[in-house]
């Protein structure tokens, strides 16, 4: 068998005939695809295509999941589908495993309610200034749930996580070489959905995408619902792509739990990149 990998979404096609032309799990053209690919060599069959273009299942079943080509652009295929798998470990430390622990977790101090409390400010990686009941702590090291052809590209990655108050809220900074070239948002975006769409135990996923201009920076903001054993959350999901730094700000809680939502809205209504006119940014309701 041979498989064509997205590079939108790293989703494995499986290639039977020519007539594969686009994503079966995220829908988009599959920029390897055969007919394009017949375009410019004519004199060559579709087997030739399958040896030349193709993943193997021998390669598949390796890991090995990048075919060589000598073309320099490839990697910034690579990358765009990087930011995808970057977005998915995200959500899945956030959306899957975080909000049951932050439940448990206390709501305020004593009988001041949370939104009426004076709450800490701290400038963290990227110069992303952000104020939160409690100062977030650092998630650790993450540079190792890349995937191996990613980490030499990525120059720097810190990852800062407030949890309570009925929510989960996450900071990830990520700097690129400048190989890479430009950061794909919309591979992320993309990416990043599908495979929520696809964990186990999250239901009736629905989202609405708006890309924004803020302060100079452009990027893009993800919101909706989702319904997880038996229990409908709200998410936000806010990227931001300066060059070739990436700011991704991701938030979960209980939908109509409103201490959440205006500990959420609080939050966001804060952020201040620096050198940039940034504030309510992500589009806090």
């Amino acid at each position: 068998m041979y498989y064509l990998k997205c590079k939108h979404c790293n989703h494995l096609n499986e290639v039977k005939s020519e007539y594969l032309v686009v994503c079966g799990l995220c829908n988009r053209k599959l920029e390897d695809n055969y007919k394009d690919w017949k375009v410019k060599h004519p004199e060559k069959s579709f087997e030739d295509f399958q040896r030349e273009v193709c993943l193997t299942e021998e390669q598949v079943k390796k890991g090995d999941t990048i075919k060589p080509t000598g073309k320099r652009g490839n990697k910034k295929g690579v990358i765009a589908g990087g930011i995808g798998g970057i977005l998915v470990m995200l959500m899945i430390l956030l959306v899957i495993k975080g909000m049951k622990d932050s439940y448990d977790e206390l709501y305020g101090d004593g009988d001041t309610p949370v939104l009426e409390q004076q709450w800490y400010t701290g400038t963290y990686a990227g110069g992303a200034s952000l104020a939160t009941p409690k100062a977030m702590k650092s998630v650790g090291n993450v540079m190792n749930k890349l995937p191996e052809e990613v980490r030499p590209l990525v120059k720097e990655m810190q990852t800062f996580s407030y949890k309570g108050n009925g929510l989960e809220f996450m900071y990830l900074y990520t700097e690129y070489t400048p190989e890479v070239g430009q950061v794909d948002l919309e591979g992320a975006v993309n990416g990043g959905l599908n495979q929520l769409k696809n964990q186990p135990g999250v239901f009736d996923l629905k989202n609405d995408i708006a890309y924004v201009e803020e302060g100079g920076l452009s990027g893009v903001v993800m919101q909706g619902t989702y319904v997880q054993r038996g229990t409908e959350y709200e998410f936000k999901i806010t990227l931001y792509t300066p060059g070739l730094k990436l700011y991704q700000f991701i938030s979960s809680n209980k939908k109509g739990d409103d201490t959440a939502r205006g500990v959420v809205r609080r939050i966001y209504d804060s952020l201040k990149i620096s050198g940039h006119g940034t504030s309510e940014t992500g589009g806090a309701e």
